[in-house]
């Protein structure tokens, strides 16, 4: 008997109280004993795995607790074993070191200084505010 199968014995006759009594003997017990196989659920909870249907943080949590376990004691292991979460854990730290350099204005270029060039009447071409150190002014 297979588990796909649900109906394995088959009854050819014209009696239908021989067909119920062999159901009862034979379809009904296993019926029963499958339907015992497919009805617990709550499986994953009495071994402490959360499912991540059921709660996501906790699943993720979970995860990220046995990785890190696994990681003190042997780190190659740990990523052999559980590459997901490694790379997982790996993308998350460099994306929040990421934003802090963001943030505080590490690796990015500082901004240059904005030099703009005014003639005056009477100047020479070369002439900018940025040579001057005194401006004087003659009133007439």
């Amino acid at each position: 008997m297979t588990e796909d199968i649900l109906f394995n014995n088959i009854y050819v006759g014209h009696s239908i109280e021989d067909a119920k009594k062999l159901a009862v003997e034979t379809f009904e017990i296993k019926k029963r004993l499958e339907d015992k196989v497919e009805a617990p659920e709550d499986i994953n909870e009495d071994d402490g795995e959360v499912s991540l249907k059921d709660d996501p943080v906790g699943f993720i949590r979970s995860k990220v607790l046995d990785f890190v376990d696994h990681l003190k004691e042997d780190p190659i292991d740990a990523f052999k074993s559980k590459p997901e979460t490694g790379v997982a854990l790996l993308v998350a730290i460099f994306t929040v070191f990421g934003m802090l350099g963001g943030l505080f204005g590490f690796g990015g270029a500082s901004q240059k200084p904005v030099v703009t060039n005014v003639s005056y009447i009477g100047c020479s071409p070369g002439f900018s505010i940025s040579n001057v150190s005194t401006v004087v002014y003659k009133e007439d």
